[in-house]
């Protein structure tokens, strides 16, 4: 329901600009590392690398070759030997957890090169992390994160390009603070952020 929430509220302020070139790009990538550290035990808890998928939406607000971008990615990752907290007279238990990890960013893109095959830009956004495990015993988490990317487009047609682009994830964390918490806290997290990396190719249809 939350990132529901997320999602309809960025599209009606994505709406509300005033923007030219309105461009849609469906998305296909790999996304790797990602790694809480338990305060209390020093464990190191790792997110499997795996597939994502997601899309952009954005358009031309202003400068030419600068983008206004929304920013929407879904990974279905897993976390394993996570330490459940006790339920009633079930002692502590572990167990592989599947998890969610959703990123929703507000950002856009600016140009390095203008060559006429082949353009490169920098990218980078900021939002939030949603972080929801598959497990009834656990609480889902939203957390700050921003993200900085470098990509390339080749385009195709007058409104259709190919877009190839990889960028750095990071979700803010106090130190010490809890995530995947229900009667008791899983991870109490040690660290200011955990860091992801991410690849993806995708088609970008301009309207």
């Amino acid at each position: 329901m939350k990132k529901r929430y997320l999602l309809s509220s960025s599209l009606l302020l994505l709406c509300s600009q005033s923007i030219n070139a309105l461009e849609f790009t469906p998305l296909l990538g790999y996304r790797g590392g990602g790694e809480f550290i338990d305060i209390e035990s020093e464990k190191k808890y790792t997110t499997s690398s795996s597939g994502t998928f997601g899309f952009i939406i954005g358009g031309e607000p202003y400068d030419r070759g600068k983008r206004f971008e929304m920013y929407f990615s879904q990974q279905s990752t897993d976390i394993k030997s996570i330490s459940l907290p006790p339920s009633g007279p079930t002692p502590q238990q572990t167990a592989n957890v599947p998890l969610k990890i959703s990123y929703l960013h507000f950002g856009g893109t600016a140009p390095i090169s203008d060559e006429q095959k082949i353009k490169t830009f920098v990218s980078g956004g900021l939002g939030f992390t949603y972080l929801s495990p598959n497990f009834p015993e656990l609480e889902s988490d939203l957390l700050a994160s921003l993200s900085l990317g470098l990509g390339m487009r080749m385009p195709m047609t007058d409104r259709i390009d190919f877009r190839l682009e990889t960028r750095l994830l990071a979700t803010l964390v106090n130190n010490n603070s809890a995530i995947l918490c229900s009667g008791g806290c899983t991870i109490r997290v040690n660290g200011s952020a955990f860091y992801q990396g991410e690849i993806f190719a995708a088609v970008a249809f301009r309207f």
